[in-house]
């Protein structure tokens, strides 16, 4: 009977705005919106946190924005603590009080609590973790439910399921168009876009291109007699090293974003650099040098040259966020150290956060520590 009623509420509300979607589906949205769904691992939340509406979001499909993460990584005779967020439970903490609207393992949408939640408007980012876009029947599924629903729903394609940094472009405009500000959003996408141009200028004409591989660590791997995952030629990943960085992806094969790596395997890829992505949780630099669980690695020559670097902390790691160019920052100056010797990234990360989430110095330094970049200081 409460279903009954929702419908009915829908049914008499004014629309009053029409905004296409990258499905080219024209959707009509309610003016002054204040309930909004989001299905989205922060992207979303950070475009609204910079156009200053995220107090619009009512209701959260991302259990990233409730969790507190914590490691203690064990090394040969000493340990570490590190402790992150996610940047949009970081700036927002109310999140947290919003009911969420998926498993604790973010993978299936409760759409009884999505509804009881009264909603306007649903924004969905298809690549997230929710809904990853890899299996079309399942999300054809989810749509067909979600539409179903009646609520107004703006879909909105990932880099990770268009395999496209570009389509970003896209996101943003449509998630200012929802605002009628648009031109604000593709401001944004243009300052993004300026630090992976100052990159692509400064190593355009790099000849001698280091072998650079992520690896995503989990000792519950070895179990199945793997080392790590890496991600393959048709990843945005290794789109950033290849065209953006101009280094070379140390794995030449397809398959996307999780292929197994034995030991022996990691040996014959003889990478120059190595990344440690979040991947299974955190993963800092000092977890390859001393772990015992990785012992078996430690004739690698990017370990034995201490060339392995830790990307920033991103739970929910399943397609790019507003953050992405400090990992992009992070690779090339990896890569190429003496071409960005000019640069200190915990202080150009600083003055990052204060363009995208209009945030003061500690703000800055609070998303800093969160993101589990303060080594970048020294970097």
């Amino acid at each position: 009977m409460r279903f009954i009623i929702f419908f009915i509420f829908l049914a008499s509300y004014a629309f009053g705005i029409s905004v296409t979607d990258m499905r080219g589906k024209s959707v009509e949205i309610p003016q002054n919106l204040t309930k909004i769904a989001t299905i989205s691992d922060g992207f979303v939340e950070g475009v609204l946190t910079h156009l200053g509406e995220i107090d619009k979001v009512s209701a959260i499909s991302s259990w990233s924005f409730k969790r507190d993460y914590k490691y203690i990584i064990k090394g040969k005779d000493k340990e570490r603590q590190y402790a992150g967020l996610n940047t949009m439970k970081a700036l927002h903490p109310w999140l947290n009080d919003l009911p969420c609207f998926n498993s604790p393992q973010g993978n299936i949408i409760n759409y009884e609590t999505l509804i009881t939640s009264k909603p306007e408007l649903i924004i969905l980012r298809v690549g997230d973790c929710t809904v990853g876009g890899a299996d079309k029947a399942a999300l054809e599924k989810t749509l067909s439910i979600l539409e179903a629903t009646k609520i107004p729903l703006v879909v909105l394609y990932s880099p990770t399921y268009t395999k496209d940094l570009a389509t970003m472009k896209d996101e943003m405009r449509i998630i200012g168009d929802i605002f009628s500000k648009s031109q604000k959003a593709l401001a944004l996408y243009d300052y993004i876009t300026s630090i992976e141009k100052m990159v692509q200028d400064r190593v355009k004409n790099v000849v001698n291109k280091p072998n650079i591989l992520y690896l995503g660590l989990s000792l519950a791997l070895k179990k199945n007699g793997a080392s790590a995952i890496t991600y393959g030629l048709d990843t945005p990943e290794s789109w950033v090293l290849e065209n953006i960085v101009n280094a070379k992806n140390a794995f030449r094969q397809s398959g996307g974003s999780r292929v197994m790596l034995s030991a022996e395997q990691i040996y014959s890829l003889n990478p120059d650099v190595i990344l440690l992505p979040t991947y299974n949780g955190y993963h800092p630099a000092f977890e390859i040098y001393e772990s015992e669980g990785y012992s078996n690695l430690n004739q690698l020559k990017a370990i034995k040259e201490q060339r392995v670097y830790s990307l920033p902390w991103t739970p929910m790691n399943c397609s790019r966020r507003l953050e992405y160019p400090l990992e992009i920052l992070i690779i090339a100056k990896a890569a190429y150290p003496q071409l960005f010797k000019d640069i200190n990234i915990g202080e150009f990360a600083l003055e990052f956060y204060k363009k995208l989430y209009n945030v003061d110095d500690d703000g800055a330094k609070m998303l800093r520590k969160t993101q589990l970049i303060d080594w970048t200081q020294q970097f």
